[in-house]
């Protein structure tokens, strides 16, 4: 099991971004109608207009005529929810410089290939590449292999980045459609210990399913969260490192990842830890229960 720490991301650290932005920015000198959304690039945040007319107060600071009702399209995959995603069309290009960081998460992707390159300095030597296709449909005989559908693969987690101080992250998602990113975080990786098998994962369905008094039951879809039960066995050496990380992580979204082969991808979650426990099995092994939430997709 590995949880990556996220490095908060400034507006400094995005070096450029080619997604577009759909709706104007404010301007105080104009008179808007009631719905109008406005863009604070200052926020880097969306506003709905409450009360028509014209006011000086930027829309952040005037909760009665604004309402902040999303993160700017180019800012909405470094807000911390999957649930909003930077979109475009056929390709997205973004690059970073986070610092030293040696792991890179994406989650809530759609397209059809991720490339990531690392360079050691703006325009540098590149140091790292990857290409990743994200189909992750599983093919069992002939019949799927011409037939199946193609199953989205929404996560991707990179733990072997180098680490470079002025380390410029170049990030595509290209695709035939609208691509979609809803979660880029880079950050530093911390190994936990080695998930057991047992572990479990699953989904908590946020939609809504009613059945009248003449038994038609009526479906609203709505977004779900993943979650992730897991048993971790690690070295008694490790136990107060792991414990102390386990502590300064709390109440934060991180990347867990409880196992690097693709196989078992659906023990990636973007989520917080409700609880831990660690047990002191044996002289030099201890075992750590860990549960996982993850955010709403």
């Amino acid at each position: 099991m590995k949880v990556v720490k996220p490095t908060t991301l400034t507006a400094a650290m995005l070096v450029s971004t080619d997604a577009a932005e759909t709706y104007s920015a404010w301007n105080a000198a104009t008179a808007y109608v009631l719905d109008d959304i406005v863009l604070r690039t200052t926020t880097e945040r969306l506003y709905q207009r409450l009360v028509a007319g014209t006011t000086a107060t930027a829309p952040e600071s005037d909760t009665t005529n604004w309402l902040d009702i999303a993160p700017s399209n180019k800012w909405a995959m470094f807000d911390g929810e999957i649930s909003t995603a930077t979109t475009k069309s056929t390709s997205l290009t973004v690059v970073l410089k986070p610092g030293y960081v040696n792991s890179l998460a994406l989650f809530g992707l759609v397209g059809s290939n991720l490339a990531v390159t690392v360079r050691d300095a703006l325009a540098g030597n590149i140091v790292y590449t990857l290409s990743q296709d994200l189909d992750g449909t599983i093919i069992a005989d002939w019949y799927q292999y011409f037939f199946e559908p193609v199953v989205q693969l929404a996560e991707v987690v990179l733990t072997d980045l180098p680490p470079y101080g002025d380390a410029h992250i170049t990030v595509v998602l290209t695709g035939t459609g609208t691509v979609e990113c809803g979660i880029c975080l880079a950050g530093t990786f911390y190994t936990l210990g080695d998930t057991q098998y047992g572990a479990s994962v699953g989904i908590i369905d946020y939609s809504r399913k009613e059945t009248d008094a003449f038994g038609v039951t009526t479906f609203v879809r709505r977004a779900y969260s993943k979650r992730m039960s897991a048993k971790l066995m690690l070295d008694n050496v490790q136990m107060n490192k792991v414990q102390r990380v386990l502590a300064d992580l709390r109440a934060t979204p991180c990347a867990w990842i409880g196992a690097d082969d693709v196989t078992y991808a659906p023990l990636q979650v973007y989520g917080f830890y409700k609880d831990f426990s660690i047990d002191v099995a044996y002289p030099t092994m201890s075992y750590c229960a860990l549960e996982v939430e993850g955010l709403t997709n």
